[in-house]
């Protein structure tokens, strides 16, 4: 089809006084050309290819890692006589814990309170030689010690090294995880991680 369009423009050749045989030779000349543009424009060629820009990476979705019926649960619970608010410490080793590695915390980084949701990050520091089993690893919520692991592991990065979670959403107030994590040879460490969430607590 643009070759038959690219030629007919070349037809006038032919009404110009020149001999029979220079006339054969433009007129050929001229189709030839028309083809080339033709092929040419049917490979794409005529495009400026665009480079493809990576996918952007998807944020992390928002998951509830503490019900507010679980948080009430775990207030009911508490000893009456429990003091309103938390100790300085924001962990603490389980007293009778092993001591041949340690849970470490990392996020949150501030004792004050902090905004949901939330970022928990947990580092294993273990001496040359220890081997930490991911798998073990469970987390245990207040005085009841709700287990939350299955939660929490769909949407945290667990290995060797520690664990990361993000857009953990918590209710407002104060909360205890109580971490757990053993290595290969059956050893567990234990910590336990106080939070205080939002501005009113």
């Amino acid at each position: 089809m643009i070759a038959a369009e690219n030629a007919a423009m070349f037809e006038p050749v032919s009404a110009i006084p020149f001999s029979p045989s220079r006339r054969a030779a433009l007129t050929t000349l001229a189709r030839a050309g028309a083809a080339v543009l033709a092929a040419w424009a049917g490979t794409g060629a005529a495009q400026t290819p665009v480079p493809a820009r990576p996918a952007p990476k998807a944020p992390a979705l928002a998951f509830e890692l503490i019900t507010p019926a679980e948080a009430r649960r775990d207030r009911e619970a508490r000893p009456k006589n429990e003091a309103p608010d938390l100790p300085d410490a924001r962990t603490r080793s389980i007293p009778g814990a092993t001591p041949t590695f340690a849970i470490r915390v990392l996020a949150p980084t501030t004792q004050a309170a902090v905004a949901a949701p939330l970022r928990i990050e947990l580092v294993f520091d273990t001496p040359p030689g220890v081997r930490v089993v991911p798998s073990t690893f469970r987390v245990l919520y207040g005085v009841l010690k709700i287990d939350l692991t299955d939660r929490l592991r769909r949407f945290s990065t667990i290995n060797e090294r520690g664990v990361v979670v993000d857009q953990a959403v918590v209710p407002d107030g104060l909360h205890r995880l109580f971490l757990q994590v053993a290595d290969e040879k059956g050893n567990v460490a234990e910590q336990e991680l106080r939070l205080r969430v939002g501005v009113s607590s």
